[in-house]
Formats: structure tokens, sequence, C-alpha cells
């Protein structure tokens, strides 16, 4: 079965492949993202300027810049490589576990499309 089989989509503005519906999710992924990473920022800023200070030193930002890289890197080890690659799997599976799915879809809308052929070809031949 092609895409050619089946009739196109009745609904008016629908929009199946919109850019929107389509990378939505990763936008908000990556605005979680960056705002966990911000509030990560400035929490630790907060913590290390109080240690700096209890300590008697000055606050510079170089220090602070290797321990805020240093942190967020255990952190993505520990935490985002996880997360990808469970991803990762769940995006293989994907394909094995939904393709039939999928294709009984595709076979329920050929059938309906050509009942709905059928029904306008007895409509037409009433008139």
């Amino acid at each position: 079965m092609n895409d050619n089989d089946l009739e196109p989509d009745p609904r008016q503005h629908h929009q199946p492949n919109s850019h929107v519906r389509r990378w939505g999710a990763v936008y908000v992924l990556l605005v979680l993202f960056l705002g966990s990473w911000l509030g990560h920022f400035f929490t630790q800023l907060s913590e290390f300027r109080s240690e700096q200070s209890e300590h008697g030193q000055e606050f510079a930002w170089a220090d602070y810049w290797m321990s805020f890289l240093a942190s967020t890197f255990e952190n993505w080890q520990s935490e985002w490589l996880q997360l990808v690659f469970q991803a990762i799997l769940l995006l293989g599976a994907k394909h094995f576990l939904f393709r039939v799915d999928a294709e009984d879809m595709e076979r329920l809308e050929a059938k309906v499309d050509r009942i709905n052929r059928r029904l306008d070809e007895r409509s037409d031949s009433v008139r």
C-alpha cells in the first residue's frame, strides 16, 4: 500500500507536518534544560561566593567558571548520558514495537476511503 491509494485528509485546518508539531517537544525540552542549567548556575554562584567569603578570599570569576563547569560535566556524565542512552533505546524499540500499529492504521484508512468512494458513487447514481 502506498500513499497514492489513500484519500487526502478531509479535516480542514489540520497541519500534520507543521514545524511546531514536529519540533515542539524539542523546544520544550531545550527550555527546560536551559532553565535548569541557569538555576544550577545561580545556586552554585551563591554557594561559591559564600564559601569564598568564609575563607576570607575574594570572589574570582575564573575560579567560579572552573568549579561551575566541573560540576556541570559531573552532572551530565551521571544524568544526561543515561537519559540520552534511554532515549536512543526507546526510539529504536519504537520502530519494532509500533510498526504493526502504523500498518494497521494505514489499512483501516484505506478501507474507510474505499467505503467513502462507494457511498459517493451510490449517491451520484441516485441523483
